[in-house]
C-alpha cells in the first residue's frame, strides 16, 4: 500500500475524511497578545477596580479562511493555539493552518526554512486573497491549492516584504535571522529572533557519537549583517548568551576575553570530558533563601581584569592545605588590612592570648596565657631613640662630685641611634 494510500485509509478515524484534508489554511489578520485587545471582554463590577477578563483568548489568532466561501475580514474567526504548552505566534499576514473540531478552532503556524524570522508573510495577504463572489469557483480552487502545497496565499498583486513595521503587527520589526547548519540526527528549535536550542550527538570534527546542547539566545551582529540566506553555527564568542553542555569528543571554540590566564591552571576546552562553558556580557547567579556552593576537583581560578570584592555580611573562614601566596608586585600595588576597632590576631586565640607562652598566675595560683602585642615599629624607634639620648646626658654623684656628662664610649650609643631608622619597614606598616 503506497503511503497517500495508507495516510487517506487513517482517515477513517476522522469521520471518512482524508487525513491529507482535515486542516484548511487561513490568512491570520490580527494576533491577540494581551488582556489590552478590545477583542478580550471585560466585566465590571460595582467598582471600576474589579474587572473579570476572558483571559483564554491570549495567545489566538483571527484568521481568515482561505477556504470558507463566506470568510471575509468583517467574519473573520478566532483560532487557537494547537498546543498552548508550546506556543509558536504567528504574525499578521503569515498563513497558517486551521483544524476544526466540533466548536474547537486551532491553529498551527507554517515553519518557513527560506525565512526564519518572517516566515511566509506576504504583505496585505489577507487583501490579497480576494472574496469568493470576486473570482470564479474555479480561481478561488485554484488559489486554495497553491495555498496548500506552498502555505503562501496565491495573489496576482505582487508580493512585497519592504514595507512599514504596521504590515507585520502593530511593532514586529523583520529582522535578517539566519538557519542554523544541520548534523544528522539533530533536534534542533529555532525562534524567529536568532534563539535556538540545539541538541547534537555529532558536532565534533570526528564526527564520533558525543551528546552536546547549545543553548544560544542571540545571533551575533556580524551574521545579522551578512545578507542572502546562508547558513550559520553558533559561535561561544559573539553570539549572545551562550550554554554549551558537551562531552568526549566536541571541542568549544571558547576564547578568553582577557589576557590574563589561571596562575595554576590553563582554560582547557579539548575533548575527552564532560563540560559546561557559560558565555555572556554579564552573569548574575542569585541564591534566594540558601546557600551557594561550589566544588571543584582541581584547580578553583578567579580570572579578571577589573576589581575582585567580596562582600559577607557575617565575617568569612578560610582554610587552606598549603601555602598561601598574596602578591601585588605586577603594579606594585598595596596591600591594606582595615579592623577599625578590632584586631589583628596572629597565632593566637581568639583574644589575642598566645597559645605557647604563660603570663603571672591567676589568684588560685594557676599560669594564665600571655598576650603577646605586636610592636610599633616608629614608636619603638622614638623610645630607644630617648633612652639612648639620656644615657648621653646621664650623670654620676661621687666622691669628688658630678662626673662628666655622659659615658665615655657616647660614640657608640649615636652610632647605635643612627640606624635605629634601618630597623623600620619600608614596605609594611601598622596602626
Amino acid at each position: 500500500m503506497g503511503r497517500l494510500s495508507q495516510l487517506n485509509s487513517i482517515g477513517s478515524a476522522y469521520g471518512g475524511q482524508s487525513i491529507l484534508e482535515i486542516f484548511d489554511y487561513g490568512v491570520v489578520i490580527e494576533v491577540i497578545t494581551d488582556v489590552d485587545n478590545p477583542r478580550v471582554s471585560k466585566l465590571s463590577k460595582e467598582s471600576d477596580n474589579y474587572v473579570s477578563e476572558k483571559t483564554d483568548l491570549i495567545g489566538a489568532v483571527i484568521v481568515k479562511n482561505l477556504s470558507d466561501p463566506s470568510s471575509n475580514k468583517e467574519n473573520s474567526k478566532a483560532y487557537f493555539p494547537r498546543n498552548r504548552l508550546n506556543i509558536d505566534l504567528p504574525i499578521v499576514g503569515e498563513t497558517v493552518r486551521l483544524f476544526k473540531d466540533g466548536a474547537v478552532r486551532e491553529y498551527e503556524r507554517i515553519a518557513s526554512y527560506v525565512d526564519i524570522n518572517q516566515g511566509n508573510f506576504v504583505k496585505d495577504a489577507a487583501d490579497n486573497v480576494l472574496d469568493n463572489d470576486e473570482k470564479s469557483t474555479k480561481s478561488k480552487s485554484k488559489n486554495y491549492n497553491d495555498v496548500s502545497k506552498t502555505g503562501t496565499p496565491n495573489s496576482n498583486k505582487k508580493s512585497d516584504t519592504s514595507g512599514a513595521p504596521s504590515n507585520y503587527g502593530e511593532y514586529f520589526t523583520p529582522t535578517k535571522i539566519h538557519n542554523l547548519k544541520l548534523y544528522e540526527g539533530d533536534k534542533l528549535i529555532q525562534s524567529r529572533f536568532g534563539q535556538s536550542i540545539r541538541f547534537s550527538g555529532y558536532n565534533n570534527e570526528e564526527r564520533e557519537f558525543s551528546p552536546t546542547i547549545i543553548i544560544r539566545n542571540r545571533e551575533n551582529d556580524d551574521d545579522l549583517q551578512e545578507k542572502g540566506g546562508f547558513i550559520i553555527e553558533e559561535d561561544i564568542n559573539k553570539d549572545g548568551s551562550v550554554i554549551v553542555l558537551s562531552s568526549k569528543n566536541y571541542k568549544s571554540e571558547f576564547d578568553s576575553t582577557i589576557d590574563l590566564t589561571p596562575i595554576n591552571a590553563e582554560i582547557n576546552t579539548d575533548d575527552g570530558f564532560d563540560q559546561i562553558i557559560m558565555n555572556s556580557e554579564r552573569i548574575i547567579l542569585s541564591a534566594k533563601t540558601q546557600g551557594m556552593m561550589f566544588f571543584s576537583k582541581g584547580d578553583y581560578s578567579f580570572i579578571s581584569d577589573s576589581r575582585f570584592t567580596i562582600d559577607s555580611g557575617l565575617g568569612a573562614d578560610l582554610d587552606f592545605g598549603d601555602d598561601v601566596n598574596i602578591t601585588t608586585n605586577r603594579n606594585a600595588g598595596n596591600f591594606f588590612i582595615n579592623t577599625g576597632d578590632g584586631n589583628i590576631l596572629l597565632n593566637t586565640d581568639d583574644r589575642g592570648n598566645s597559645p605557647s607562652l604563660t603570663g603571672p598566675e591567676d589568684a588560685q595560683g594557676n599560669p594564665t596565657l600571655r598576650k603577646e602585642p605586636l610592636v610599633r615599629g616608629q614608636v619603638l624607634v622614638d623610645l630607644l631613640t630617648e633612652l639612648i639620648d639620656a644615657i648621653n646626658q646621664q650623670v654620676y654623684n661621687t666622691p669628688a662630685g658630678p662626673s662628666a656628662v655622659g659615658p665615655t664610649n657616647r660614640s657608640t650609643f649615636n652610632d647605635i641611634k643612627s640606624k635605629l631608622q634601618d630597623a623600620l619597614s619600608t614596605l609594611n606598616y601598622t596602626e
